[in-house]
């Protein structure tokens, strides 16, 4: 074997193990075809260092061959990826990935915890935990969006429990949770399905009626009266007493009247109870 083809042999031999020459001596056979084939192996080794950096910048298009075509479609679908992945983060937890294998369902799982993390979040930032009902914060939010809305006249139910302090005093602290909670329910039970019902406070309780009159929330009112009357038959449990009050705004400018109305009334409903 001459001197020319040894090199060229050694060159190829190298390559079949993975090593790419620097360059391709001048004086080895087909010296210019494997200096070309060299180049096109350099520019796909630097793609594929760039991808496996994170490097998406790299561009190929000028390459031609099944293993640039792979590495483009790798590219293409990375850039997918972090796409879908800024999406996500924005919030839109709709996005999923069925085109990388595992990869795709470790990316599926992913955004589908954190869809969950974020409803629980809301869930916990609007909600009181011990009743379930809408918390204060709820409460004000939904206030001032409806007086930007039309379901007037908009109706207020103002609620406070009787005697929760003594409850708690006598009995202890879990007693007194025990009957907030039975309160919230009880209150759940009557009002309608679209009416918002918020623990605004330690003992205190609102109820937003929309597109309910006056005699509307009377009459929810009435059935909260009677309700208790039913869940106070049980001579195990607790008796529930409570004060109630309601308001009606015909307009958005009335809603803060219409408010203190409520709570006014609840308050002279409470009074009563003590000179009874």
């Amino acid at each position: 074997m001459s001197k020319r083809d040894e090199q060229t042999a050694a060159i190829l031999e190298g390559m079949a193990s993975g090593r790419i020459p620097p360059e391709v001596p001048a004086s080895c056979d087909y010296s210019e075809e494997l200096s070309h084939l060299t180049a096109y192996l350099h520019r796909i080794q630097r793609a594929v260092i760039a991808l496996g950096n994170g490097d998406l910048s790299v561009d190929l298009d000028d390459t031609e061959g099944a293993l640039p075509e792979s590495l483009r479609m790798l590219q293409s679908s990375l850039r997918r990826i972090i796409s879908q992945s800024k999406q996500a983060v924005a919030g839109d937890f709709s996005q999923r990935v069925d085109f990388m294998g595992e990869f795709s369902n470790a990316f599926n799982a992913m955004v589908q915890r954190l869809k969950e993390a974020r409803e629980e979040l809301l869930h916990v930032g609007m909600h009181d935990s011990l009743t379930g009902l809408y918390n204060r914060g709820f409460f004000d939010a939904e206030f001032e969006r409806m007086s930007r809305g039309r379901a007037f006249p908009i109706s207020f139910i103002a609620v406070d429990i009787n005697g929760l302090k003594l409850a708690n005093d006598r009995r202890g602290n879990a007693v007194g949770d025990e009957l907030i909670a039975r309160v919230g329910q009880l209150l759940r039970s009557q009002v309608r399905g679209d009416d918002i019902l918020a623990r605004i406070g330690g003992d205190e309780f609102v109820a937003i009626l929309p597109s309910a009159d006056a005699a509307a929330a009377e009459m929810i009112i009435a059935r909260i009266r009677v309700a208790i009357e039913k869940a106070n038959a049980d001579r195990d449990l607790i008796p529930i007493s409570i004060s109630l009050g309601s308001g009606t705004a015909p307009t958005a400018q009335r809603m803060a009247d219409a408010f203190k109305e409520a709570d006014d009334r609840m308050a002279i409903d409470k009074a009563s109870h003590y000179l009874r």
